[in-house]
């Protein structure tokens, strides 16, 4: 397994960041449409593990600039992030995907202290991996089934926004290798946009940087690749389920046409 568990990741991050601390004022915007006063006492004065998830929303939609302070309170509240994430109870009120796009104001991985970078990059591992471990619903789309919401492709979108290391998360669903990660995939490709080369989730490339869509095509990239078919198809083969077979059969076909329109 590729790093711990979700639960160990998150208290790993209290540890890890507990070091910072907020200094009285938060550098957030105060408009009458942002934090107002008493938001911002509560925001100091709760225990950071008892901070709920519509307050902390509040500090995710109104801190724009970026400062050393600013750099410092995020890493204040970075655990109680990744504690509200993984009870699916997200901290952002437009949305999981540009919940830690603040991260991306600064290159983690390079800039903040090794511990600090792994300490993410293992939370978004673990989170991934949860997720598509998950038993997921299904819903008729056009008369074809699918999987609703997928929550596998929402935290790869949200790690492309905060900078996160897409590598080694799309290398996690490899090896997440069960029934519910594989028809994951399926929704993936069969939700996609496949004429204009985008995925379902519109976080991906709706008034975003180039950055976040070169993080798109990474992982349509992947998912074209010769070993995903290969798993779609031996799924499709093993699987009871009707409707689940369909799903697959209908994510593999896609996947052979797009190959073979690009070898022509």
């Amino acid at each position: 397994m590729d790093g711990p568990d979700l639960g160990t990741a998150v208290a790993n991050a209290y540890r890890v960041f507990a070091r910072y601390r907020l200094h009285g004022r938060l550098d957030v915007c105060r408009c009458n449409c942002c934090v107002g006063p008493e938001q911002e006492r509560l925001l100091l004065v709760t225990p950071l593990q008892e901070i709920p998830s519509a307050l902390l929303a509040e500090y995710t939609n109104s801190a724009h600039s970026w400062s050393p302070q600013v750099s410092e309170e995020l890493r204040y509240f970075l655990p109680r992030y990744f504690d509200l994430l993984a009870a699916g109870d997200v901290p952002c009120q437009l949305g999981i995907e540009i919940c830690l796009a603040r991260l991306a104001n600064v290159s983690y991985r390079d800039e903040w202290p090794q511990p600090e970078a792994k300490a993410i990059d293992d939370f978004f591992a673990a989170l991934l991996r949860k997720r598509l471990e998950e038993p997921a619903t299904f819903v008729e789309t056009g008369g074809l089934p699918a999987y609703h919401a997928e929550a596998g492709e929402d935290v790869l979108c949200m790690a492309a926004h905060a900078g996160g290391d897409m590598e080694r998360l799309l290398a996690v669903w490899d090896a997440v290798e069960g029934r519910e990660a594989t028809l994951r995939l399926a929704q993936i490709i069969g939700a996609a946009d496949w004429l204009k080369k985008r995925l379902r989730n519109s976080s991906w490339y709706d008034a975003v940087s180039p950055r976040i869509i070169a993080a798109m095509d990474q992982v349509i990239a992947w998912l074209m690749r010769p070993e995903i078919r290969a798993r779609l198809e031996a799924a499709c083969l093993s699987e009871a389920d009707p409707a689940a077979a369909a799903l697959l059969s209908h994510a593999e076909s896609l996947v052979a046409g797009l190959a073979k329109a690009r070898s022509e």
